[in-house]
């Protein structure tokens, strides 16, 4: 059971910058967790509106100027769901005004410079940074993550995304963190073959975006693959490959299926056409993003591990070399090359 409570949610006084259909999710899960919402800052007035009523709050805690907001609630903790050109700019804010937690949405910065200053403007402070990489805290992979490595199935060989135009910053990213949880390494270099032409954003034509494939290729040897390509309209299927099998899981259904090897046939050094398996079939529960929201808060407050800072400087490195990838024809870029750019700046949503 994947805890979503802490006592020490209970009265944290939390504010939340960007009031959006993100901001919104937010706000309800840090009032499931009991904490006390002090502050709401957006730069629509409609949207703080929304969000007051929804949450049952006064307009005094209503602000259009997010600073002005820090300065006079002086939150202990902090939501950042604006889109990601300000996120820096919210998270140093919040660490100069005393803010002592702070969940940040993905991708968590719009370069790896800004992340970088993040990181460690929040350490020198003793703030704790979280990015909202929630996978970890989802049915969906807690469950596989269980089989993995098993006598049942072995251990994971590669990774099959087969997505759709979902857009690699606005999704794809996720995914190299699920990857990073689930194969217990990190990504040491991307591939990646882009579809010509941005990707059209749905919180505004002013953000870039993109469609595509990659490969990922991980410091232990599992590989994962992502088809998030344009002409893939729907759906969203993820294989696990292994050694003595397969789990299939559909996550918009929720259907999983594990298929393995029958026992007497896994020291085999092929797998021929027809061999027996053991199949079996159940459904997860579709996933909503409330949920492991207020599990990311939960152990982050109580000291379990949780998407820090470097787990989301993390996928934004992988989310920089897949772009340096692509311009270089898709030729593999490690993660730790010197010459990947750190100071540019990507105008993701």
């Amino acid at each position: 059971m994947i805890p979503t409570t802490s006592p020490r949610a209970a009265g944290l006084r939390v504010a939340i910058i960007g009031l959006g259909r993100m901001g919104a999710r937010h706000l309800q899960a840090a009032q499931n967790l009991g904490m006390t919402v002090c502050g709401l800052a957006d730069i629509s007035h409609d949207s703080l509106a929304a969000a007051a009523t929804s949450g049952g709050l006064d307009a005094s805690v209503c602000f259009t100027d997010a600073e002005e907001m820090l300065r006079r609630v002086r939150p202990q903790a902090l939501v950042v769901a604006t889109t990601a050109p300000t996120h820096a700019a919210c998270v140093l804010a919040a660490v100069a005004n005393g803010v002592s937690y702070i969940l940040c949405e993905k991708p968590m910065a719009s370069s790896l410079a800004e992340a970088d200053e993040m990181i460690a403007t929040c350490r020198r402070a003793g703030t704790l940074l979280a990015v909202n990489h929630q996978m970890r805290f989802m049915p969906q992979y807690t469950e596989v993550k269980a089989l993995l490595g098993s006598d049942e199935l072995g251990p994971l060989a590669s990774v099959l995304v087969a997505g759709s135009n979902f857009g690699l910053a606005m999704n794809a990213s996720h995914y190299f963190e699920m990857f990073r949880y689930l194969a217990d390494s990190q990504v040491s270099s991307v591939q990646a073959w882009f579809d010509p032409g941005q990707l059209a954003n749905p919180r505004g034509p002013q953000f870039e975006d993109r469609s595509g494939r990659l490969l990922a290729h991980s410091e232990a040897g599992p590989s994962m693959y992502i088809d998030f390509s344009a002409a893939a309209g729907w759906g969203l299927q993820v294989v696990y490959i292994c050694r003595y099998g397969q789990i299939v899981v559909d996550e918009l259904s929720g259907d999983m299926r594990v298929a393995a090897r029958q026992a007497e046939f896994r020291d085999l050094p092929t797998t021929r056409y027809g061999m027996p398996a053991d199949v079996r079939q159940t459904t997860i529960a579709p996933a909503d993003t409330v949920a492991p929201t207020m599990a990311v808060w939960s152990a982050l407050l109580d000291g379990r591990s949780y998407p820090d800072g470097d787990a989301g400087a993390h996928a934004l490195a992988c989310l920089v070399a897949a772009h340096a990838s692509d311009a270089a024809g898709g030729r593999a870029v490690r993660l730790d090359d010197p010459a990947l750019a750190r100071d540019r700046i990507f105008n993701w949503a």
